[in-house]
């Protein structure tokens, strides 16, 4: 026996199969929110993306879910170490997302019900009941970084997946029942649990605890060239090391453009009072918009950096002062932050 849900959401570009993209798309087909059907896709074909807007349908809930459960807030430690937020929030790499905590916030965010089975045995019938309600299920499965898959149908003994066109990384084989660790049913719809300052919260608490942390200056005293740690001490293959790094984790730091699309645009109506307009443009230029351009310098410089002359010894010095700033960035939104927090909770 076969039934399938006639599942047209795409996935967002901006990250693999994490449970966070897999939770947005659900939910846009729960909400009928889901893009126009058979639309002409130029990126499928391999041209320039023309603006049509579906695919940024999609892209708009996402930017909200990865911010108010606070993922684009996180950032890196210099050796790699997930941080205590990173662990709040990810359990497999710093995209997945996929903590009960940070399940358990967006289901409470979006205002539904759920289930989590972890027993194999309950595995088909729960997926069958699920989707022959009109439901699709997200599964983990039990192994890589990008760990959680949507399942949208079943035919007899196998399962049937949607179409991950854009997102990255995209699964090519079909899931299995053997692979599946966990699945999550979406219950009835349900007054939210959360609401947009328990998500500010959150927000501020992992801000707060970055800069307490002093993670950014984990780098800077890797990449000054009068630190304790100098990078003039460091031979060629060091310096490339600690450079390459300092680019791995600006790919990170590109979760700074999720931010910044929720704050600078009117997706969230609770933060579309003309009284916010001040912070939450502080947020989407001068602090996260100027972060994600700086990001793409350090990137540029790693590829183009020839460590073997001598000049490119102080490139060290260069990277200090960019990434100094990223720091005064994430000051200035945690500011514009509690601005908006204060604001709210005196309206109420």
């Amino acid at each position: 026996m076969k039934n399938e849900l006639q599942f047209k959401v795409p996935f967002t570009g901006f990250c693999s199969t994490t449970f966070i993209s897999c939770f947005t798309a659900v939910y846009m087909f729960l909400e009928n929110l889901a893009v126009e059907s058979g639309y002409d896709c130029k990126r499928k074909d391999g041209l320039q993306c023309d603006d049509c807007g579906n695919c940024q349908k999609q892209d708009r809930y996402f930017f909200v879910f990865d911010t108010m459960c606070g993922h684009s807030s996180l950032r890196c430690r210099f050796d790699g170490e997930p941080t205590e937020m990173e662990r709040l929030i990810c359990e497999a790499g710093f995209y997945d997302g996929g903590t009960d905590d940070n399940i358990d916030f967006l289901f409470g965010y979006a205002g539904y019900e759920y289930r989590k089975l972890v027993t194999p045995a309950e595995f088909e019938s729960a997926i069958a009941a699920s989707v022959n309600a009109g439901k699709p299920v997200i599964a983990k499965v039990k192994t890589g970084e990008d760990r959680f898959r949507v399942i949208i149908g079943y035919d007899d003994g196998a399962l049937i997946g949607p179409d991950y066109d854009n997102a990255q990384r995209k699964p090519e084989a079909p899931l299995t029942y053997g692979e599946i660790d966990a699945i999550y049913v979406f219950g009835g719809k349900t007054e939210p649990r959360f609401g947009v300052l328990d998500g500010l919260e959150r927000i501020r608490r992992i801000k707060e605890y970055n800069i307490k942390e002093n993670l950014w200056g984990g780098y800077t005293e890797k990449m000054g060239l009068y630190t304790a740690d100098s990078l003039r001490n460091a031979d060629e293959n060091e310096k490339k090391a600690r450079m390459k790094r300092v680019a791995e984790t600006m790919w990170h730091t590109f979760n700074c453009h999720n931010f910044a699309e929720v704050f600078r645009n009117d997706y969230i109506a609770e933060l579309c009072d003309p009284a916010l307009a001040a912070p939450r443009k502080k947020i989407g230029g001068p602090c996260f918009g100027y972060t994600h351009d700086l990001a793409w310098a350090l990137i540029g410089l790693e590829a183009c950096a020839d460590w073997s002359k001598h000049a490119a010894g102080y490139f060290g010095e260069m990277v200090e002062l960019t990434l100094s700033q990223i720091a005064k960035n994430d000051v200035a939104a945690l500011e514009a932050v509690n601005e908006i927090i204060s604001f709210l909770k005196n309206k109420k």
